[in-house]
């Protein structure tokens, strides 16, 4: 048996796979490929043909997966107490952030209202509209298709790891690891690593110091958006890893976390939600 890894990327992110067999599961690595790419021409806002820009302008989309990640994206709403919030896409444009983020420039981030998804996204079935607003589904889109992935391909390679820059779930053993994968959380710049050990499961690390511009006044903004107030988050973390069974739930964590400071760090714990999170200082906690 060996290790056979496969990188590439998409979402506009690195994805990294790694599959213990004894032969390259080449029709795996592909399959990871194609999720992806379905994935992003469903979801992505960048994409004018995508389902969720055909949401965005006011046509109603019928279709099973995507209602399903709406449902996923309400449940985060409860889960986190509104701090996890679809409806920021607004906010978001205005901050600057309207394009790929290689492009971004400029914007004003301004306080203004966030609708709750709950009055404003309607399902019925298979078919969703908006009443109001419009979202932005990026985040747990990534989170989810890794649990797609993983959990289509753990039957056949029970061993195996995939990383969605930073959203990552990994099930059985590497090599040499007797109980699971050695995984490391960066530090902040100049730091050495924040966090290493052996691990099965879900993973996801936010940060607030990478995706980060200059607005139009000069002032630095970042892509995480407090829905309670619309504008770029500014709690004391700056970088927020949580741990959980499956990726999205661990990559609504961390963003809720990361915008909601250590409120909701204990109110995840409550959840068995484990919790790793650096101030601007450099300062680690642990929930």
């Amino acid at each position: 048996m060996a290790e056979h890894w496969d990188s590439f990327r998409a979402m506009n992110t690195e994805i990294d796979a790694i599959v213990v067999s004894d032969f390259v599961p080449s029709d795996v690595f592909l399959n990871v490929r194609l999720l992806f790419e379905r994935q992003e021409e469903r979801f992505s806002r960048f994409r004018e043909t995508s389902l969720l820009s055909q949401l965005n302008r006011g046509e109603d989309v019928d279709d099973e997966t995507f209602a399903r990640c709406c449902r996923m994206a309400l449940e985060a709403y409860e889960l986190t107490g509104g701090l996890f919030n679809p409806m920021v896409l607004p906010a978001l444009r205005a901050a600057g952030y309207d394009r790929t983020f290689e492009q971004v420039s400029g914007g004003q981030p301004e306080r203004q209202a966030v609708p709750d998804p709950r009055a404003a996204l309607a399902i019925d079935g298979n078919v969703v509209r908006l009443r109001e607003g419009q979202m932005d589904l990026g985040g747990i889109v990534k989170g989810w298709t890794v649990d797609l992935a993983v959990e289509a391909l753990s039957e056949r390679y029970p061993d195996i790891f995939l990383n969605a820059g930073g959203d990552l779930r990994c099930e059985g053993r590497e090599e040499n690891q007797p109980d699971g994968w050695l995984v490391s959380v960066a530090g902040l710049a100049g730091q050495e690593d924040a966090w290493q050990g052996v691990m099965t499961g879900s993973l996801a690390t936010s940060t607030s110091l990478k995706r980060r511009w200059q607005t139009a006044s000069d002032e630095q903004a970042h892509h995480l958006i407090d829905p309670r107030t619309g504008l770029p988050g500014d709690s004391p973390f700056v970088q927020v890893s949580a741990w959980e069974d499956e990726t999205w739930r661990a990559e609504v964590w961390a963003k809720a976390i990361l915008i909601g400071g250590e409120a909701t760090a204990k109110r995840a714990a409550e959840f068995g939600v484990e919790v790793f999170a650096i101030t601007r200082d450099g300062n680690a906690f642990e929930w």
